[in-house]
């Protein structure tokens, strides 16, 4: 299993269209084959920073999830918007 977690930090003046967007990808997300948890939440001490928890049963569907429509769309809008990011990779067992 392969774990994703880190944050996204936005300008306040695109905070509509970020959570439009995070909503948008997530819904999306959820359905892709191998989604085991997926979710954003807004860190609590720094606004318009976004934390982020992805689990995919294995690399080959999270690869897969990066290549699908809304993933792309997602990218394009959102990434060159970003003014901080942070992330890991862990592997970890079914429990």
């Amino acid at each position: 299993m392969l774990i994703i977690a880190g944050s996204l930090s936005f300008d306040p003046a695109d905070r509509a269209e970020v959570l439009t967007s995070l909503d948008q990808v997530t819904e999306c997300s959820r359905r892709d084959d191998g989604c085991v948890e997926y979710w954003w939440g807004e860190d609590l001490q720094s606004p318009n920073t976004f934390r982020f928890f992805e689990c995919w049963a294995t690399q080959e569907l999270f690869d897969a999830h990066l290549e699908m429509p809304h993933e792309q769309d997602f990218s394009v809008r959102m990434l060159s918007r970003i003014t901080g990011a942070t992330a890991r990779v862990f592997t970890a067992t079914d429990a």
